[in-house]
């Protein structure tokens, strides 16, 4: 995986001790699609390969919700509620079908911004519009090359890409795990001016 592991089991905490942590097991289908585990807070997804998916993520899974979902299975887990199972939405954790479809390419900028008690991290696209949004900070911290498994077949991941400038999500992704992040918004007023303003030149 492309994943610091040490950041990814602060997020999995994190997500359990707040709204809940979603875990399901999709068990792919007939047209080719892959078999994998994925696990979401709700504003963020990450998508692993069922037959790579690496033992130290399986366990911070597990230490948290007591074990894995079956082939099909979706169950939302929270602190104070146990595992609640639900009903399997595919279309909406199908990370590698989105990134297949993503074909705007974003540009990770130096430039870091603070929203409330998060640090922000702009990015801008790569294309005529130099559209500038922002993610958190935290999946900058995530994403880690040097954690890519190269010796059993893992590339280098590929990424932010987006389905239109304009997204709402961006992605990540590779042959083995797949990462979902929402972007921020602006808020009104001087904030948002300052991000158009960004738009008229090429962030470095």
């Amino acid at each position: 995986m492309f994943f610091k592991q040490a950041v990814l089991k602060r997020m999995l905490k994190a997500a359990y001790k707040g709204a809940g942590l979603t875990v399901g097991h999709d068990a792919g289908n007939e047209e080719g699609g892959p078999e994998g585990y994925y696990i979401s807070s709700g504003w963020w997804i990450i998508w692993f390969l069922a037959d790579t998916m690496p033992k130290e993520a399986k366990a911070a899974v597990i230490e948290l919700c007591g074990d894995l979902p079956g082939p099909g299975e979706v169950f939302k887990a929270t602190k104070d509620m146990g595992n609640q199972y639900e009903i399997e939405q595919k279309e909406v954790y199908n990370l590698p079908a989105a990134f297949k479809k993503c074909d705007c390419r974003f540009n990770v900028t130096k430039l870091l911004g603070q929203q409330g008690d998060k640090v922000i991290r702009f990015i801008q696209e790569d294309g005529s519009t130099r559209h500038v949004t922002a993610i958190s900070e935290i999946f900058m911290n995530l994403i880690d090359p040097a954690a890519v498994d190269y010796d059993n077949g893992e590339y280098e991941p590929f990424g932010p890409v987006a389905l239109c400038p304009t997204s709402p999500f961006m992605y990540w992704g590779n042959n083995q795990c797949y990462l979902m992040a929402g972007v921020r918004t602006a808020e009104e007023g001087e904030e948002a001016d300052f991000w158009k303003f960004l738009e008229g030149t090429e962030i470095l």
